[in-house]
């Protein structure tokens, strides 16, 4: 009975460890969901604002303020997320030494903002006083357009890295002509540097069967961090990986369950009609933005919609309808998504706070939407 009772006791001591030590593999997975709530934050605005912006950043210093691009005024406006007030606004001439004329903006510190044209070989350094600091003027190769530093539409915010600013670059030329073997010398970004304006493009690039299946726009949204560029192709269910200085990727399956299993394309024929359809109509990925907070991406998406008239295509254009929010952790792995119909959320204005996700609820189709105030309600990243 001693000999039992020992060999009893040591297996239950053997096979209690063996449970107590297993990985987190092995244990249940956790499960998240994005959780709109009944938390909205307002601020007011000015007759010269409209409550749908081109651009809009959340920076987090002393104090939190979102800072939003007014093309009607040519201005920056900060705002008070603390009191939810407009705290500041710089206006810019639009000529002379103090002159630009603002399409996009990047808020590094309170000391050093950017501000780019929609085209054109040179940006801005000012702060809150809203004087020129510098004005950079550099000059793009062959091939590439402008800069395409937009805030809310495929965002890819600028970084500064040393004494260069890593910035986005647009492709020069009409989308249908494109060839693959174009887009494998197509450089995604290119680096500034902030003292001689000289420019050195960098060696990421398109998959290199982005155009496999046919003709796709070629839009895509990247965060770039000093080790690691992470971008999301409009027509690519991946998420690609590219080590500094690298052209080579590593990529992960990060596909929406709403989207086609195979992303749209269009003939290099198609018509202007065919085109609208396809860029409005059809499934499609947009911004991949970094939530520093929760270390998460969220990925925007949009699905496919019936378009049975004219008038509902440009319905759509004017008005969004349903899209999708997916979540990613730090490797591409889909954690959950949300498909939220339209109507209610305005989806290329939002932002990440210490919260959540804001996204804005000034959709004109809203009954809740109000002319005389940005509206955003928190959507939280919760664990079921």
């Amino acid at each position: 009975m001693h000999k039992n009772t020992l060999k009893i006791a040591f297996l239950s001591l053997f096979f209690g460890l063996i449970f107590s030590c297993q990985t987190p593999d092995t244990q249940k997975a956790k499960t998240y969901e994005l959780a709109p709530g009944n938390e909205i934050l307002s601020l007011p605005l000015n007759d010269q604002t409209p409550n749908i912006s081109v651009g809009l950043q959340y920076f987090q210093g002393e104090e939190t303020y979102l800072f939003n691009a007014n093309s009607n005024t040519n201005a920056i406006q900060i705002y008070d997320l603390g009191n939810q007030s407009l705290v500041k606004e710089l206006i810019f001439e639009r000529e002379g030494d103090q002159g630009i004329v603002l399409a996009y903006f990047h808020v590094q510190s309170l000391d050093s903002i950017f501000v780019f044209p929609p085209f054109g070989n040179q940006f801005i350094l000012t702060d809150t006083s809203g004087k020129v600091k510098n004005r950079i003027r550099f000059d793009l190769p062959d091939g590439y357009a402008t800069l395409f530093v937009h805030n809310s539409y495929y965002v890819s915010p600028p970084k500064v890295m040393g004494n260069e600013l890593v910035a986005k670059l647009r492709a020069d030329g009409r989308i249908s002509d494109f060839t693959q073997t174009q887009l494998d010398t197509i450089s995604l970004a290119a680096a500034i540097n902030l003292e001689t304006g000289s420019v050195r493009l960098l060696p990421q690039r398109f998959p290199k069967d982005y155009l496999s299946t046919g003709q796709k726009q070629l839009e895509y949204s990247f965060h770039q961090d000093e080790d690691q560029m992470t971008v999301s192709f409009l027509g690519d269910h991946r998420i690609y990986y590219y080590s500094a200085n690298s052209a080579e990727a590593t990529s992960t399956e990060a596909k929406s369950q709403f989207l086609d299993e195979v992303m749209p394309s269009f003939a290099k024929d198609t018509d202007s009609r065919g085109f609208a359809e396809y860029s409005s109509a059809k499934s499609r990925y947009e911004s991949l933005i970094f939530d520093p907070f929760r270390r998460v991406y969220y990925r925007f998406a949009f699905p496919t919609v019936t378009i049975e008239n004219d008038d509902q295509l440009r319905a759509l254009r004017a008005t969004p309808g349903a899209f999708v929010v997916m979540v990613l952790d730090e490797k591409g792995r889909v954690l959950t998504e949300r498909k939220l119909e339209g109507g209610t959320y305005y989806p290329s204005n939002y932002f990440v706070g210490e919260k959540g996700l804001y996204l804005s609820i000034n959709h004109p189709e809203n009954p809740k939407n109000e002319e005389d105030q940005f509206q955003f309600e928190l959507i939280k990243l919760e664990e079921k």
